[in-house]
């Protein structure tokens, strides 16, 4: 996979972008153990003079189907040109559609990216709010 932490790359199309993406993903499958496939798509070609470029994918995985146990979330990489690139997930837990919460009400699992692959910040608090409104997989399921 290219180097998408350089905070200088070249612009990069659409494809591009899902294909680093769609890596990412792979990877995120292999780390985690859950095969995750995409559900949607928020990409589009860099442009020459912006600063930045954030582009997404949505993400699902089957954690136990006899107990209608999914995980849900988004995989983003946010290139700040010039000065940073980051790569990371947010992961949501579903039972039947419904969202659960984890251990002590935390909202979901994030996972950063880095040099040396994904790693775990585990159950963490939405101190954005950004999850707050989230309740079921429907967000997943409309394609």
């Amino acid at each position: 996979m290219q180097n998408l932490l350089d905070p200088n790359p070249r612009l990069r199309s659409e494809a591009e972008w899902r294909a680093l993406l769609g890596g990412l993903v792979e990877s995120l499958s292999a780390f985690t153990g859950l095969r995750f496939e995409p559900t949607s798509w928020f990409v589009s070609d860099d442009q020459p003079g912006h600063a930045c470029a954030s582009n997404c994918v949505n993400v699902c995985g089957v954690v136990s189907p006899a107990l209608r146990l999914e995980v849900c979330g988004v995989v983003c990489v946010t290139v700040n040109f010039g000065e940073s690139a980051r790569a990371s997930c947010d992961l949501l837990l579903f039972v039947d559609g419904q969202r659960i919460r984890g251990p002590g009400a935390l909202d979901f699992v994030f996972l950063p990216y880095g040099e040396a692959g994904w790693s775990s910040r585990g159950w963490v608090q939405d101190e954005t709010g950004e999850w707050e409104a989230t309740t079921t997989d429907a967000r997943w399921r409309s394609t």
